[in-house]
């Protein structure tokens, strides 16, 4: 029935001194379309005015329906002394797409909890989110196997594992969150006690040594997260928190032990076995049972003999079996939960230890692979996988074979096997895929895999073959002769083609030379023509090798008369072009080609004024760095590549050269910056400067040059230029001010200049006044004033008497007041005054005043007559 909110603040009030709610959660079942039914299960103390047949379930879209308990009759079970399982169910049709938040509020948990203030008095909140989102798809939450109440012992480890089982195959997340109390708010004063942890992935809470007797709750919240369709990323769908109650007791009882495998992975159709054991170091008896979606999958469920117990000795064995088929295929693992139970003396309170398999079933590898070239294609085809809730299948390629042999956990086709992504097919029976636009002469591989709704993947196939066959001429050399601006030269080598039919092209045949350069690569113009299939060399001249990179294909022409047509065309093949750039000490050589050939290695050589030639190294990439050399000295280098067709009855190895390349190592570094330190001598007005750099730092310095401004965020002015390098010292004297700001840059012999840090240094404050003076006549401290200073542009002083009358005022930084009254000029009495200063002194940032205040004690000297 539906409730109006009247009705359900009259529930809440009618319950308000309800007691005995222990731990409960709620989660729902997708029925289809927008119907969910949902199931809140909590754990009652039986009898109590909390074990009741009905609760409120708020479903989040505005409706809140009364639930009626459906377990044990209506009436409950009673699963241990003094907690009682109560189950209650309905269902809900939402209203559109959305998320909803169901919850269930009572009035009252049990009282007594530990970490929860007053708990007798705070509302028991648990709560689910629901997601309906076209992109997801069907969902429903996780089932939880194993209940939310438990004991555990003082100082002995704890652990609990709520059992969780996702029928939709969805990854699953723990984390702990604060128990919540009225409307979902966390509940104030809530703590965690020290020591307890959740493990992320296998939602394993675990409690180390538990140090207080009494009723502990907690919350896990299990997040579950789904790859929508077409999407690489998890999104979250949802959420359940389930609220847990640990009742910690005083035992010398020790938890046993269970120990399995941790992951596995296995095939549809193969037969997975492993054993799990259970082991007690008190030699008690043990009970092993076993949760998990393999056991109640319902497409194949497994076998695991429980429970298994071991009463008469300390160790419980069990047999896992499986043979999974194509429905248990999915991308998150299948869990297993194996649980061992002590059977300790009557009493002690029997402990428990968990133990969490992750289980991969994995689709078969597509069968039946075949690769037939067609033109310039390769055709592919292969058996549809034997799992027919595959989506489609991924196609990925190499340039030859690889050997790859997965591991058993290894699915798809992994990158450090050399193959690529190339594109995929749609679809069970999308068992066909073209290649295109690929070169004669080189073997392709290929490997397919089957793909999932949910993003999983089967094995890969088995690689499989094939090359064009070679029916269009094969260009093999692109190789610079003569390096040259005007009279540059080429050698231009092809294959002719074996596999011509020439039933169907007769001849007489033709070979046309096409040349293209890097300014306009796809301006491709005839440049030679050649008659008949065997001479198949061409010598290109009177070209610019030395600024240009130059590109050719030779097509293959039916010059039959009636009958005149364009066979085809080779790959397109490039020679090796070479840049060289000089920097300091050194250069630095890269080079490109675009051939349809495979490159192995590179030689490069070092060409002297007579272009003979040096091997220097052989690398496998194409960059090479020559140093340390000396700076502004030309250097010139040459490039010969080493590479091969796949294909039998070509040229093995392919050698071609580049152009020479020449550069001068120039130095374009700066030097290291300077660290510099200061040191001021306030009495001489000077500073003295000192620099260091860090070790390792070239040594080509040739002068340091000194820029100086005497206030803070001025214009830097050069003060001086110190042309000995090993100088690292400056002393700035005859300053009428020694605050300033500094930078030391350092030039090379390339004139590369450091970056100039700015290091600064402040005037000395040293204008202080003293707190006596004896005015008298006889000359020795008969002025009051600071005696000695610098640095102050002016002042303002004022003195008063102990009745706030000013006495005297002046703006000389020397003061010089002799104490007498500066209104009628009479001397003030001996006793003790006060001055108000401000000082304008000349600072780093420029004049800045500074305040100063204090007491002065006038005491008059009596001189005595002179004779």
């Amino acid at each position: 029935m539906r409730l109006i909110l009247l009705s359900i603040l009259l529930f809440c009030a009618s319950f308000a001194h309800a007691t005995h709610n222990r731990a409960g959660e709620i989660t729902y079942e997708h029925l289809g379309g927008l119907t969910f039914r949902a199931t809140i299960t909590t754990y009652t103390v039986p009898d109590s005015p909390a074990d009741r047949p009905w609760l409120p379930l708020s479903w989040g879209d505005g409706t809140i329906d009364t639930v009626y308990r459906s377990n044990g009759g209506g009436n409950g079970e009673e699963i241990a002394p003094g907690v009682k399982k109560n189950i209650y169910t309905a269902t809900h049709t939402y209203p559109s797409a959305s998320t909803y938040v169901l919850s269930m509020e009572d009035p009252n948990r049990n009282g007594g909890i530990l970490n929860i203030p007053n708990s007798v008095n705070v509302v028991f909140y648990i709560e689910t989110t629901l997601t309906i989102s076209p992109f997801f798809g069907s969902n429903s939450t996780p089932v939880l196997l194993n209940p939310p109440i438990d004991n555990a012992c003082v100082n002995r480890r704890y652990i609990h594992n709520p059992g969780a089982f996702d029928p939709d195959g969805d990854s699953l997340s723990y984390e702990l969150v604060t128990c919540m109390g009225e409307m979902g708010e966390a509940i104030i004063g809530y703590s965690l006690p020290n020591g307890v942890t959740i493990n992320a992935v296998t939602g394993d809470l675990v409690w180390e040594f538990p140090t207080q007797q009494g009723e502990f709750n907690y919350a896990i919240r299990i997040n579950e997260w789904r790859r929508p369709e077409g999407s690489d990323q998890y999104a979250l769908m949802g959420h359940v928190i389930r609220d847990l109650q640990v009742t910690v007791l005083t035992c010398q009882n020790e938890p046993p032990i269970v120990t399995s495998v941790d992951e596995i992975c296995v095939e549809v159709g193969d037969t997975l076995i492993f054993p799990v054991y259970a082991w007690d170091p008190d030699g008690h008896g043990v009970r092993l049972t076993a949760t998990g979606g393999p056991l109640v999958n319902g497409i194949s469920n497994a076998s695991f003999p429980q429970p298994t117990v071991a009463t008469n000795h300390d160790t419980a064995v069990s047999i896992f079996q499986w043979v999974p088929q194509c429905g248990n295929v999915q991308l998150q693992p299948h869990t297993m939960l194996f649980r061992a139970i002590d059977n300790p003396p009557a009493n002690e309170v029997a402990l428990t230890d968990y133990h969490t398999t992750f289980i991969t079933v994995v689709a078969p590898s597509p069968k039946n692979p075949l690769a037939e070239p067609e033109g310039n294609s390769i055709v592919l085809n292969w058996d549809a996988s034997i799992c027919t809730e595959a989506v489609g299948y991924k196609v990925y390629r190499r340039i030859e074979e690889y050997g790859f042999m997965p591991d058993t956990c290894e699915t798809g086709v992994p990158a450090y096997t050399g193959y690529g992504y190339i594109g995929s097919t749609s679809g069970l029976n999308g068992t066909t895929y073209t290649d295109s636009g690929l070169n004669s002469g080189i073997q392709y591989c290929y490997m397919v895999v089957a793909c999932f709704a949910d993003g999983a993947e089967s094995y890969a196939s088995e690689e499989f073959c094939a090359v064009l066959n070679r029916d269009l001429p094969i260009i093999t050399h692109v190789s610079v002769r003569e390096t040259d601006n005007a009279n540059g030269s080429m050698d231009v080598v092809w294959s002719r083609p074996t596999e011509l039919d020439t039933l169907l092209i007769q001849g007489p045949y033709e070979y046309r030379v096409y040349r293209s350069d890097v300014t306009a690569p796809n301006d491709f113009q005839l440049i030679e023509t050649k008659f008949g299939l065997n001479d198949t060399i061409y010598m290109d001249t009177l070209i610019d090798t030395r600024a240009l990179e130059f590109y050719y294909k030779i097509e293959l022409f039916n010059g039959e008369p009636g009958n005149t047509f364009v066979v085809g065309e080779s790959d397109v093949a490039s020679s090796v072009y070479l840049v060289a750039i000089g920097v300091d000490n050194e250069v630095i050589l890269t080079w490109a080609e675009n051939v349809p050939w495979v490159n192995d290695m590179y030689e490069v050589y070092l060409a002297d004024a007579d272009e003979n030639l040096t091997l220097l190294d052989t690398v496998y990439e194409r960059e090479y760095r020559h140093g340390p050399v000396a700076n502004g000295v030309e250097l010139c280098f040459r490039i010969r590549s080493i590479g091969h067709y796949s294909a039998d009855g070509l040229v093995d190895p392919l050698l071609n050269w580049s152009q020479i390349a020449c550069a001068t190592p120039v130095d374009t570094f700066p030097p290291c910056d300077q660290t510099v330190q200061i040191v001021r001598d306030c009495e001489l007005d000077q500073n003295l400067l000192s620099w260091t750099e860090e070790p390792g730092c070239p040594n080509d310095i040739i002068e340091f040059r000194i820029y100086y401004t005497a206030v803070f965020g001025g214009q830097l002015q050069l003060i001086r230029t110190i042309t000995d390098p090993q100088e690292q010292s400056f002393l700035h004297t005859n300053l009428e001010s020694i605050a300033g700001c500094y930078a030391i840059v350092a030039v090379d012999s390339f004139m590369n200049m450091s970056t100039a840090d700015t290091f600064c240094i402040d005037n000395c404050t040293d204008y202080t006044l003293p707190n006596v003076f004896t005015p008298g006549g006889d000359l020795f401290n008969d002025l009051f004033g600071p005696g000695t200073f610098k640095y102050v542009e002016s002042v303002d002083v004022k003195i008063y008497n102990r009745w706030g009358i000013k006495l005297f005022e002046t703006t000389d930084p020397a003061v010089n007041w002799d104490g007498t009254y500066s209104v009628t000029g009479a001397e003030v009495p001996d006793g003790v005054y006060y001055y108000v200063a401000t000082v304008n002194e000349i600072r780093l940032q420029g004049v800045v005043p500074r305040h100063l205040h204090g007491f002065l004690h006038l005491i008059r000297r009596v001189v005595a007559p002179s004779n």
